[in-house]
């Protein structure tokens, strides 16, 4: 009876010791959430911010740090308009883009270029399905490798509406995907644009760069606390409203993801 009394009192002290952990897991979860929810209140002001003379981050994807006392925020702000769109862009800018995010995944450069066929005839046939409606959407209807997929959306996008790539605001992954542009060439990019100054001339490459910025952002917000629990918000929102100098855009979110 001894015996019987000690293993159910420590069954029950397991369970309650379980218990505890979960409860716990849970609460730094949610703590790790409104900390990356504040990272995108402060992405969303730092889109919000016009003028010349206003500090900016850059729309490329660049991790911008917030110290907090719970943890680190980070967050980065993607222009849609430096993504390749898939429902507009030709197979030639398609393939070697899709190759650049398969790298390692298994999708060689066949792969790719049928899988851009395919995406091509798609939206060209009106018996299908006509545009995508998602990157994630796409990808998985074509089977693409899912860790790639999670990569996708920073260099693929259903929003830009033309089969131009701003060039002020792509990856550089992206760049180097772009026919006719050189690993030399991205880097004159990169450093001009750092430097605020204009682009280098590029020849018959300069077909497939141009454009503006906007007016669609994806926010990549993370909550880091101390401990080592991290959650990231994706979220992807556009501009509405007339911006006035020195005041702030207002945005409508198309789009809310927490990834835990």
């Amino acid at each position: 009876m001894s015996l019987g009394l000690l293993l159910a009192a420590s069954s029950y002290l397991a369970t309650q010791r379980q218990t505890a952990l979960s409860t716990r897991a849970e609460v730094e979860t949610s703590r790790a959430v409104e900390l990356a929810r504040s990272a995108l209140n402060v992405a969303l002001a730092d889109l919000g911010r016009v003028g010349d003379d206003v500090p900016r981050s850059p729309r490329d994807g660049t991790p911008i740090a917030i110290s907090m006392a719970e943890g680190q925020a980070i967050y980065r702000i993607w222009d849609e308009g430096g993504k390749l769109d898939v429902n507009h862009a030709p197979v030639q800018m398609i393939g070697p883009a899709l190759q650049s995010l398969g790298d390692g995944q298994g999708i060689d450069a066949f792969d790719a270029v049928t899988i851009a066929q395919v995406i091509v005839s798609q939206r060209q046939d009106a018996n299908a399905l006509g545009d995508f409606p998602s990157i994630a959407i796409m990808l998985s209807q074509l089977g693409f490798p899912q860790e790639a997929s999670l990569q996708a959306r920073r260099m693929l996008t259903t929003y830009s509406g033309t089969a131009q790539i701003n060039p002020r605001t792509a990856s550089a992954d992206l760049l180097r995907a772009v026919p006719g542009v050189g690993p030399s060439d991205v880097s004159r990019i990169i450093d001009s644009r750092s430097a605020g100054q204009p682009l280098p001339q590029l020849g018959t490459a300069g077909i497939w760069l141009g454009g503006t910025e906007g007016p669609v952002y994806t926010i990549e917000a993370e909550g880091i606390l101390a401990s080592g629990v991290r959650v990231e918000i994706v979220a992807t929102v556009a501009e509405r409203g007339i911006s006035f100098r020195r005041g702030r855009t207002r945005f409508d979110v198309l789009g809310l993801e927490i990834l835990r």
